[in-house]
C-alpha cells in the first residue's frame, strides 16, 4: 500500500554526477521523495543536503540502512571500486536499488551482485541511462516498426582529456551497452588500440559480431577536441543516425534521422517529446531510469535492465579491453 503513494528514497553518494543529474531529476519527480543521503565528507554532505532540502544525513551507509527502516528504494551513486560492497549491502537488505553503471569493477564482481539479487529477490536497475533516453528509445522503435533486420550497428564516442586507463569499462561501456540495446548480444570482437596523446589516453577501434548476424564497429577516442556520441544503424533499405545529448545534465535532446531511400528522411522525431522532457537528466534518460525503478516496485516485476543484463555488457567491455580477437564470455 505504501508503494502506491510517493516512494521514500535514500541516496548513497552525492558527488558531481548526483548533483548534475539524479538530484535535479528527483527534485521534479512527483513519485519519489528523497528523505536521506549519505556521503563520507560531512562538509560536502551538509552542502548537498541544504541545496536539495534533504532532511536526514549520514556519513556511514551502514548507519543509514540500519536507521532508515521505511525506505522504499535506494540509489547507489558511488565509485566503481565501492559498488560491490555498497550495492551488495542494499540488495542484501532487500531494498529496491538503482545502481550506477558498471555493476562492479569486473565481471566477477557483477556476478557477485547477480547472486545476491537472485538469492534475495531484490528489484534492481543498472543506470545505463542511454537505454532510457527518449531519443535512443524512439530510434529503436522506428527501426523495429519498419521490420528491417539489423545488419550493421556502430558507435562512436569522443571525449576530451579522458586519459584514465579504465575508460573503456567506466565510460566507454555506455556505447557498448547502447549497441547491445539496439542490436542484441555481441558474440565476438576484434580490437586494436593506440595511444591517444602524449599525456596518455587510449583510442580503441573494434569490429563487433552480433548474435543476430549483424556486424558493426566501435570507435572510442579519449583525448580529442570535443565531446560527442553517436550511433549508426543499417538494415535492408533502412538507415538511422542517432546523436545522444552531450552530457547527462544537458537539456539538449540530441538528434535522430531515419532514411529509407535517398529522399525520405525524418529529422524532427524529438519534437513530439519536448514538452515532457525539459531540464537536467531528462533527454539523457536519468529521469526515466528512475521511473523504471518506481514502476518495478509498484508492479512487483523485475527490470530487464538489471545486474544480469549489466553483466552481459561488462563481458563485452572486458573483451574489447583485452584487445585482439576475443570470443565474448558467456554470463
Amino acid at each position: 500500500e505504501r508503494c502506491m503513494g510517493k516512494l521514500k528514497v535514500g541516496m548513497i553518494g552525492g558527488g558531481y554526477w548526483a548533483r548534475r543529474t539524479h538530484l535535479p531529476a528527483l527534485a521534479g519527480n512527483g513519485d519519489m521523495e528523497l528523505v536521506a543521503i549519505c556521503r563520507r565528507s560531512r562538509d560536502a554532505l551538509d552542502a548537498v543536503a541544504k541545496d536539495f532540502n534533504i532532511p536526514r544525513t549520514y556519513t556511514d551507509y551502514r548507519e543509514m540502512l540500519r536507521k532508515e527502516k521505511g525506505l522504499d528504494a535506494v540509489f547507489v551513486l558511488v565509485s566503481i571500486p565501492a559498488m560491490l560492497e555498497i550495492a551488495g549491502a542494499c540488495l542484501e537488505a532487500c531494498i529496491p536499488t538503482l545502481l550506477e553503471k558498471p555493476p562492479g569493477q569486473n565481471s566477477e564482481e557483477a556476478r557477485n551482485l547477480c547472486e545476491i539479487a537472485d538469492r534475495t529477490g531484490t528489484i534492481n536497475v543498472v543506470a545505463f541511462n542511454r537505454r532510457h533516453s527518449p531519443t535512443v528509445r524512439r530510434a529503436k522503435e522506428l527501426f523495429e516498426e519498419r521490420g528491417a533486420a539489423m545488419r550493421m550497428a556502430s558507435a562512436r564516442m569522443l571525449r576530451w582529456r579522458r586519459g584514465e586507463a579504465t575508460f573503456v569499462g567506466g565510460t566507454g561501456i555506455h556505447a557498448i551497452d547502447t549497441l547491445r540495446y539496439f542490436a542484441g548480444d555481441v558474440v565476438e570482437v576484434e580490437t586494436v588500440a593506440a595511444t591517444a596523446s602524449e599525456n596518455g589516453g587510449t583510442n580503441v577501434l573494434s569490429i563487433l559480431q552480433y548474435a543476430c548476424g549483424a556486424i558493426g564497429s566501435l570507435a572510442i577516442e579519449t583525448m580529442c577536441g570535443t565531446v560527442a556520441e553517436d550511433y549508426e544503424l543499417h538494415g535492408d533499405g533502412l538507415s538511422m543516425f542517432v546523436r545522444t545529448p552531450q552530457g547527462g545534465g544537458s537539456g539538449l535532446n540530441g538528434g535522430l534521422e531515419l532514411w529509407q531511400g535517398p529522399t525520405y528522411n525524418l529529422t524532427s522525431e524529438n519534437s513530439k517529446a519536448v514538452s515532457d522532457y525539459v531540464g537536467a537528466g531528462t533527454f539523457s534518460g536519468i529521469r526515466d531510469e528512475q521511473m523504471e525503478l518506481v514502476d518495478c516496485i509498484r508492479s512487483g516485476k523485475h527490470s530487464p535492465n538489471d545486474v544480469h543484463d549489466g553483466l552481459k555488457t561488462m563481458l563485452v567491455a572486458e573483451a574489447v579491453a583485452k584487445g585482439g580477437h576475443q570470443v565474448v564470455e558467456k554470463p
